[in-house]
């Protein structure tokens, strides 16, 4: 590749990434939206965990329906379930734990902590931004093989999905009321789209 055509593309990708990871920021910093969401969640989790809007689905069609309109409807709190399980999951295998880290640790040492553009010396060789990640790349294969990774991403989804299907089966597909419709339209009013 011509090294002006590697610089432009370097350039760009670093450009996406600092735009993400200001928007980010952006997002993080203001607690309106993040007081929308906090409420919003609050919302559906209260038609969530109603004891009155759970029975038996009379048939597979409408089992099937409960089933795809609660994974949709109730994506992020399924979500949350999602994160609390691959949390348990990392903390409870020392190995995954350490291996995590290892990651975590490299990757940010590559790219975080010192510059992408900077060049890191190891065993005697400069490695730039792309021999940086011709170098992470195999080293991160290496260690999701050896510490098990892939299995426990295997795990956390299926674990997931068992312990949300009952929750999705047996729960009656519900509008928002009045009341819910309502809350919502005050917590949005005043909030700028974003």
């Amino acid at each position: 590749m011509h090294p002006g055509l590697a610089a432009l593309a370097e350039e760009q990708a670093s450009s996406r990434f600092g735009a993400f990871i200001a928007k980010i920021k952006s997002l993080a910093s203001n607690r309106e939206v993040i007081r929308v969401a906090a409420g919003k969640q609050l919302i559906l989790a209260r038609s969530f965990f109603s004891p009155t809007a759970f029975s038996k689905p009379e048939t597979r069609d409408v089992w099937l329906q409960r089933v795809r309109f609660n994974f949709g409807h109730y994506r992020s709190l399924y979500g949350i379930l999602l994160v609390a399980v691959a949390i348990y999951t990392v903390l409870s295998s020392p190995l995954l734990l350490m291996g995590l880290t290892l990651l975590a640790g490299a990757w940010a040492y590559a790219f975080v902590l010192t510059s992408p553009e900077t060049p890191i010396t190891i065993a005697g060789f400069e490695l730039r931004r792309r021999e940086k990640l011709f170098a992470l790349a195999p080293f991160s294969i290496l260690v999701v093989t050896l510490c098990g990774l892939i299995n426990s991403l295997v795990y956390v989804l299926f674990l997931t999905v068992l312990l949300s299907l009952p929750h999705a089966s047996f729960h009656e597909v519900v509008e928002l009321d009045a009341l819910d419709t309502l809350e919502l339209e005050g917590l949005t009013a005043g909030v700028p789209n974003v």
